[in-house]
């Protein structure tokens, strides 16, 4: 697949293609997930993200959404996202970084829900990831939206639960169950899917409604 030369374009009509209605952005904050496995184009594609949200009257922030990468600490995981240059300067919002979580309940099969301390207490939430096969398990999903949701703005607290869980139940039924208990919610948006090609080039984006 050949890469997209507009990507900012893309991004725009893309998430204009919601139809979000407009009292659900204007002058709300909204969170931006941001991760750290190296997206190509990743400052690109937060800044348009952020921008978009801009000319809708929002206030956008980035959050880190890692799980516990970056050894667990907030400032380990703004350093990640600065190596990418996702930094305020570099994408016009802020970089809010926290481990902190708010535990939101527990699925039917007893898994505990954590989110981002820092994306609960926003009005919104878009969620950006690469879609792609994971390396660990195989399933109708890998890593994507839903494993974001579950494990990136779980943060630690979030990566351990769906880790433990996943040795009894798999990934796969964990990452849906608990993606699906935090979306119920209601507190995200959207979501921004990206691919990639061979050539580590975004070949494709969609945004999604939950």
């Amino acid at each position: 697949m050949p890469a997209v030369r507009d990507l900012s374009g893309e991004i725009r009509q893309s998430l204009t293609g919601l139809g979000l209605p407009r009292e659900k952005l204007s002058g709300r904050r909204i969170a931006v997930t941001a991760g750290s496995r190296g997206i190509a184009n990743l400052k690109e594609i937060v800044k348009a993200v952020c921008e978009w949200l801009k000319g809708q009257g929002a206030q956008p922030f980035v959050i880190p959404a890692m799980g516990s990468h970056g050894g667990a600490t907030a400032e380990g995981q703004r350093a990640i996202l600065a190596d990418y240059g996702v930094t305020a300067e570099g994408v016009g919002a802020e970089v809010k970084s926290n481990m902190a979580t708010v535990p939101l309940g527990q699925t039917p099969e007893g898994f505990q829900v954590f989110v981002d301390r820092n994306a609960w207490e926003a009005d919104g939430v878009v969620v950006m990831n690469r879609v792609k096969p994971h390396t660990d398990f195989s399933g109708n999903i890998e890593s994507g939206l839903l494993k974001m949701i579950t494990v990136g703005m779980g943060k630690r607290d979030g990566a351990q639960e769906t880790h433990r869980w996943s040795r009894r139940f798999g990934y796969e039924r964990v990452i849906r169950a608990i993606s699906g208990f935090t979306l119920a919610k209601g507190k995200i948006l959207c979501g921004l899917a990206v691919v990639e090609n061979e050539m580590h080039q975004i070949a494709a984006l969609r945004a999604v409604l939950p």
